[in-house]
């Protein structure tokens, strides 16, 4: 039985990565800042340790097999997401540093490409990211959310931790689907479609997307590999106006009209062949599975 510390166990993705390390036996220690109820009933220690508090965070990784890192936030400035994803990334890789942790693996996003101004390329995990322009000179091209850039910013952390001999692997997920209260396409997104307040997105822009099962087992291989390596992790790939019709069949019409969009639709993907080349394994779950899931959870809970 090994012990794993995990980062984001009260959100949906780092949620169900702790809850599937316990029920296959290993001993979980959830690093939080509010104690959950539903973690304490699966037998997941919780230590509250703030992101930004390396010594507390060297005390709990102390004797770890490793670390899956899936704590992050959205934003909603630039300031917020970059205390969160930029400064709580390089904090954690100095406490593993510091404790010599045998793994990190650290959940990222393929929001953190630039995708610049449409296109319908295959992004490798070795194409540009997003950066911050005002940090610096950057590619002409470079944009993206606060989200995107910190997240970025938080891989390069990693990646620093990997030169200084941390053993870490970097996975990139697209939208990932699946019912739960806190899951931003299965819950926050319809019910900003139902309010009409969706972002202003082309809907022939490419929705890729991952079924958050998949992404799971590949977190729980990667942790128990030694290969070190930046991978998408990808299902499948529709547009956004698929995924939004798909809404329509179990969510109410919106309240008001979604804000439209004058950009250039990106119809691009996001490459998927390197996660089974270094890990062995591939997603399998379907996006009519995904939204069958989350319309059930819709309908239950409305």
């Amino acid at each position: 039985m090994a012990r794993v510390v995990v980062t984001g166990a009260t959100g949906f993705v780092g949620g169900r990565i702790a809850r599937a390390l316990r029920e296959r036996g290993d001993e979980v220690v959830a690093l939080v800042r509010t104690p959950s109820d539903e973690l304490a009933g699966l037998g997941i220690e919780q230590a509250v340790v703030a992101l930004s508090d390396v010594d507390g965070q060297i005390a709990v990784l102390q004797d770890a097999a490793g670390i899956v890192h899936a704590a992050a936030t959205a934003g909603p400035d630039l300031e917020t997401a970059r205390a969160v994803n930029t400064v709580g990334t390089r904090t954690l890789v100095d406490a593993a540093l510091a404790t010599g942790l045998p793994r990190f693996v650290h959940i990222s996003t393929t929001s953190v490409y630039d995708r610049g101004d449409g296109g319908d390329g295959v992004l490798h995990e070795d194409a540009p990211l997003a950066a911050d322009e005002s940090a610096g000179p950057a590619p002409a091209s470079s944009a993206g959310s606060p989200y995107a850039i910190t997240k970025a910013e938080a891989e390069a952390e990693v990646a620093r931790g990997g030169t200084q001999g941390l053993s870490v692997a970097i996975l990139r997920p697209p939208a990932v689907l699946g019912a739960g209260p806190t899951s931003t396409w299965g819950t926050r997104m319809p019910e900003r479609y139902r309010d009409g307040e969706l972002p202003g997105i082309p809907p022939a822009t490419t929705f890729g997307w991952v079924h958050v099962d998949d992404l799971v087992e590949a977190a729980l291989v990667a942790l128990g590999s030694d290969a070190e390596a930046t991978v998408n992790v990808v299902g499948g790939h529709t547009t956004f106006g698929e995924y939004l019709a798909a809404l329509r069949a179990f969510v109410p019409a919106p309240s008001a009209t979604a804000a439209a969009s004058d950009d250039e639709p990106w119809r691009g993907s996001y490459a998927t062949n390197r996660m089974h080349e270094v890990f062995g394994v591939r997603p399998h779950r379907t996006f009519e599975a995904a939204l069958a899931e989350i319309a059930a959870f819709w309908t239950e809970r409305h």
